[in-house]
């Protein structure tokens, strides 16, 4: 599929499609199943290299991507369940409900986990506030799909409907994105900057804005654990702009005649 903002942003990296679907892409790369693996690695070889990846019910990585892609969730069954989520992404021991249960499964964990079980990931402020944010405020969702799929928009067909648009773009094609989403919008609060996982922000939240009558754009790669997971891969300056379809398509329709022939982005960009 051939993109006029694609085509006015020139982005170093390929410009993403999320797609559901009941049939496998022949080639893909797959994790392996069962084997914990951070999703936006996988990302990052269809950002860099121009590959497709695709997931399924017994290869999605991790808990959070369980849930960032629309399979379920694991934070209740993984690693002693909620609670010890909840004092994961917050500060690790000190905030177990049940210390003795939390430290038996951080020193069954491997060196890496380990570590940050122990100390927490510090997401949140408190247990309490990080399992409210498990089981209420991550949207969730189980589609009938079997398949999740990651490839480049480019090779998008005409008789395939994406769910998320991904932009991985530095700063100033950020700006020109936000500038251009903020031109077709009613309101001021264009792009939502949720907190979460990487996996999530350009699944499960963009999910979310595709209920909308007016969705929004969903800013993400703003998560600590996906940035080390990457770092060797994707330069430290860029980030995800996620979009559901329907707002992508009608930023397609702006881009012709908006922001991308204002003299303020041809002085810098050319």
């Amino acid at each position: 599929m051939k993109s006029k903002i694609v085509n006015a942003l020139k982005p170093e990296l390929e410009t993403i499609a999320l797609l559901r679907s009941n049939t496998k892409p022949e080639g893909a790369i797959q994790p392996t199943p069962g084997k914990y693996v951070c999703i936006m690695s996988l990302f990052a070889q269809v950002a860099t290299k121009g590959k497709v990846v695709v997931f399924d019910r017994d290869t999605y990585g991790c808990p959070g991507a369980k849930a960032g892609l629309g399979f379920g969730s694991a934070y209740g069954e993984a690693m002693g369940g909620y609670d010890t989520f909840a004092a994961f992404f917050s500060k690790g021991l000190e905030d177990a409900k049940d210390k003795d249960k939390y430290l038996e499964i951080s020193n069954n964990a491997n060196v890496h986990v380990r570590k940050k079980l122990i100390e927490g990931e510090r997401f949140h402020t408190s247990r309490e506030k990080a399992y409210k944010w498990i089981t209420q405020d991550l949207p969730l969702y189980d589609f009938p799909e079997k398949y999740v799929i990651l490839k480049p928009l480019k090779d998008v067909t005409e008789d395939e409907k994406p769910q998320s648009i991904i932009f991985t773009v530095n700063p100033i094609q950020l700006t020109a994105l936000m500038t251009l989403t903020g031109s077709i919008r009613e309101g001021v609060n264009d792009t939502i900057t949720p907190q979460g996982a990487a996996c999530q922000m350009i699944g499960s939240f963009v999910f979310k804005e595709m209920e909308s009558d007016n969705p929004r754009a969903v800013l993400g790669m703003i998560d600590l654990a996906a940035r080390k997971t990457v770092r060797n891969i994707l330069p430290d300056n860029v980030l995800t702009y996620a979009v559901p379809w329907k707002l992508f398509l009608d930023l397609e329709e702006e881009a012709e005649e908006g922001i991308f022939k204002s003299p303020l982005w041809l002085d810098l960009f050319y």
